[in-house]
């Protein structure tokens, strides 16, 4: 794509910082999909990883405080996965990791026991407090470690819930996306849903990209991902099989 066919879908102030960066410049020029659908390009973190983040810089300081928090989260999620973006092959080439993701270690468990129990207690408010129901996962429940083959056999069962409807069930939570779906942008920070899709293939995790995003929505409430995040940072990923017993892969 050219940048005067990205000018027809990108915010003014957006194209002119574009243009004047040589990186974002080449980004946006190798788009290839719908501009229509998909303005900016889905993998544009992983193509701004290791360090090269901070070119995003002029283009969310357009948004104040709100994009300059959004940034933070990005280059946080750079740091915890700096180790894991590239391996050597055994043909001795260079490997680039697809998404973004960090490793866990044992020395951390502390922080991730805390963690979950800081995004359990969110949960637990937004559903009564926003759907005045009884909370979906008790605070003082069982919190179990999975990894290596253990938790990836795990992970898996999850998934196949979703495919063919068999597998390892877990506490229904859908309504937490359906409640944040109906959450307004604050004023003037509209255009940021321009970077949905990006947020979203940072590692195929919608958590991920709300967490990101809270900062730019007309909210004060505290952001209820904050529990979600850390534990992201840490390499772990948290699942609920039970209303008191969460499981974290790492």
């Amino acid at each position: 794509m050219t940048m005067d066919e990205c000018q027809k879908y990108l915010p003014d102030g957006w194209t002119e910082i574009i243009q004047r960066d040589p990186v974002l410049l080449e980004i946006f020029e190798e788009h290839e999909y719908d501009l229509e659908q998909e303005a900016v390009p889905p993998f544009l973190f992983q193509d701004l990883r290791g360090g090269e983040l901070e070119r995003l810089r002029p283009i969310l300081a357009l948004y104040g405080p709100p994009g300059l928090e959004l940034l933070q989260g990005l280059l946080e999620i750079d740091q915890a996965s700096r180790d894991t973006a590239e391996r050597t092959l055994p043909n001795g080439q260079t490997a680039y990791a697809a998404y973004f993701f960090a490793l866990f270690d044992l020395e951390h468990k502390q922080a991730a026991i805390n963690a979950a129990r800081t995004y359990i207690k969110a949960i637990n408010r937004i559903y009564v407090e926003e759907f005045e129901e009884k909370p979906p996962l008790d605070e003082d429940g069982e919190i179990e470690f999975l990894s290596g083959q253990e938790g990836r056999d795990f992970e898996e069962q999850v998934r196949q819930v979703w495919i063919h409807g068999e597998g390892i069930q877990t506490v229904d939570l859908d309504d937490l996306d359906e409640w944040y779906q109906e959450l307004e942008y604050r004023k003037g920070c509209e255009e940021i849903r321009l970077l949905s899709e990006a947020l979203y293939h940072i590692s195929c995790d919608y958590n991920l990209s709300y967490y990101l995003q809270w900062p730019m929505l007309d909210t004060r409430q505290a952001n209820p991902f904050r529990g979600y995040f850390q534990l992201w940072k840490l390499g772990l990923h948290i699942h609920f099989p039970a209303r008191n017993r969460a499981v974290l892969v790492g």
